[in-house]
């Protein structure tokens, strides 16, 4: 579940998203033994640690922007309020000109400090991916997961990403097939002519502290405020907030985990 917008309706609005999350989990049954694992997804860190003063739900910070490497600060401020992290496909490979040129440090920082890591978003139409996966979905997906050993992959093609989990080539190890090993990252791309080659990309910036760090919630009252009506001043300017859905395969354990999306 996708918390967003909450420190700007606790502060300008009065209104409290996080305890309308959890009253509204806590009717439906989440929570309870036997009940499906719930995951409260947030790119606000103080959303996520009010949620953990609160709950016991997974936890899972999105990192919207793309980073080529985490500082050692920001890696254990996450680690205060996470159990796993969503990052952008952009953060996990470098690309120039829709061609893999190398691996970031993101997934192995996220990695090495316990924290699951999970790529957004995952498309079979060709004009979504590089090169170096050939126009093949399954290819792509299989990448991330051999090459940069990530957990989970958010995708709004439920199919292409089953079919992917339940292949039987998998975890073969010697005995792998050639059409199920990643592809060999930078490999096209060394393969341009110098005189083709197209023109150096700019370093990805790394995530620094500042980047996690966000002021607590502000506090709010029982008596939702009259300034909270559309079109108030200081209200926030509307959006598109139409649900995406979108699938969230855990590739370690195999489950299957729905993730609802606000654009």
């Amino acid at each position: 579940m996708g918390v967003i917008n909450a420190p700007y309706l606790a502060k300008e609005q009065n209104l409290s998203v996080i305890d309308a999350v959890i009253d509204t989990l806590r009717k439906a049954g989440y929570g309870e033994p036997g009940a499906p694992n719930v995951m409260i997804q947030s790119t606000d860190s103080s959303v996520l640690l009010k949620f953990k003063e609160k709950t016991k739900y997974e936890l899972v910070y999105m990192i919207d922007e793309i980073v080529g490497d985490i500082v050692d600060s920001a890696l254990s401020n996450i680690k205060r309020f996470a159990h796993s992290v969503v990052i952008k496909r952009g953060s996990v490979y470098l690309t120039n000109d829709f061609f893999l040129t190398a691996s970031t440090k993101t997934v192995p920082k996220l990695k090495s400090s316990n924290l699951s890591v999970y790529v957004q978003t995952f498309h079979n139409e060709f004009i979504s991916q590089v090169w170096d996966f050939m126009s093949d979905p399954t290819e792509q997906i299989n990448t991330f997961v051999q090459d940069a050993g990530i957990d989970g992959v958010i995708t709004g093609f439920l199919q292409t990403a089953d079919r992917y989990r339940r292949n039987r080539c998998l975890n073969l190890g010697n005995s792998t097939p050639n059409y199920m090993k990643p592809v060999e990252i930078g490999g096209l791309f060394q393969l341009i002519d110098k005189s083709s080659l197209p023109p150096a990309m700019a370093p990805i910036p790394s995530l620094i502290e500042a980047n996690v760090t966000e002021p607590p919630l502000a506090p709010f009252s029982e008596i939702s405020p009259s300034s909270s009506i559309a079109g108030a001043p200081g209200a926030q300017p509307p959006h598109n907030a139409q649900p995406k859905i979108a699938v969230c395969f855990t590739m370690s354990s195999l489950t299957l985990l729905l993730a609802s999306l606000l654009l």
